[in-house]
């Protein structure tokens, strides 16, 4: 199998058993995309094969040869689609610093990668630890596209007045029933005109419009948290896809350094691990926190204390 980087060129979709794996990334999370394809190719089975499809926002070109080399690790295809952040200029980013435009390429998957019917979409913050191929052999023939409950669904659906929302950091897309609706050319009009109720920006756009055309899978797809959490600590370890979903993004990299060594950021990966083990000391002396909407949680010296938070 090729593994040459590709740029505009169709990538055979002919090939049996791929799994076509879908990314966006611009250069800041590049880093974090080469880690989250090397836990895919060190966790595949031996006959698993992958095209991987890059929604590129300005990944440099030495970061792409640092994403190719991971062939060290396990052969694949690999094509790099650049995307003109004009088309999503327009779309809100209000109430976040964690997101950037980025975020909306996959409304434009259908558009993107118009040689594929069926891909999986990742974030670049996903540790994956098992093979993707029961995930990818999923039946969505009657649903837009499967995904995992969000680690705040009922809030979330709570609040835009839905059964269930999920997360958008994992799905499973059918790209033929996207096609059939002319989603891609629709969406725009229609975030424009919805702007003031998208929190969570693409995630509530794909939410609110399909609503009950959605397949709720298994959280072990997706298990969603931090390691601040004990609860999730515990859960990742029977999880086939761990999501690092706070703002912390270097709980990945301390997760996952045996595989982190395997890429070309080695370097930069071993600074942000002794940096997280510095965070983790200054946590364990003190801390504090909501623990919920009822609740501070405070840390002093490892033992956790709470304290009633006083209601607006």
């Amino acid at each position: 199998m090729s593994c040459n980087i590709v740029e505009n060129v169709k990538v055979s979709n002919k090939i049996d058993k791929v799994i076509n794996i879908c990314y966006s990334s611009d250069k800041n999370y590049a880093k974090y995309l080469a880690l989250s394809i090397a836990s895919i190719l060190t966790s595949k089975s031996p006959k698993d094969k992958f095209c991987f499809y890059i929604l590129d926002g300005g990944i440099l070109e030495a970061d792409k040869q640092k994403i190719l080399n991971l062939k060290n690790i396990a052969d694949f295809e690999i094509k790099f689609i650049k995307v003109d952040n004009k088309n999503f200029e327009n779309c809100p980013l209000e109430n976040t610093t964690q997101l950037t435009l980025a975020s909306y390429y996959r409304l434009l998957i259908p558009d993107f990668i118009p040689e594929v019917d069926k891909i999986i979409y990742l974030d670049c913050d996903i540790q994956i630890k098992s093979s993707l191929k029961d995930l990818f052999s999923i039946d969505i023939n009657d649903y837009y596209f499967a995904a995992v409950e969000d680690i705040a669904g009922e809030v979330n659906a709570k609040r835009l007045k839905l059964e269930k929302y999920f997360n958008s950091g994992v799905l499973l897309l059918n790209l033929t029933k996207f096609r059939e609706i002319n989603f891609t050319s629709n969406v725009f009009p229609w975030i424009d005109e919805h702007r003031d109720i998208l929190r969570f920006h693409d995630q509530d756009v794909l939410n609110i419009y399909f609503a009950d055309k959605i397949k709720f899978i298994d959280k072990k797809w997706n298990m969603q948290g931090n390691l601040l959490s004990k609860s999730f600590k515990q859960n990742i370890k029977d999880a086939n896809v761990v999501h690092y979903v706070s703002s912390e993004k270097r709980d990945f990299v301390f997760m996952a350094l045996p595989i982190a060594m395997k890429t070309d950021y080695k370097i930069e990966f071993s600074r942000l691990y002794i940096g997280r083990i510095c965070k983790f000391i200054i946590q364990w002396f003190f801390r504090i926190r909501n623990k919920d909407e009822y609740q501070k949680q405070i840390t002093l010296l490892g033992f956790d204390f709470y304290i009633d938070r006083k209601k607006k």
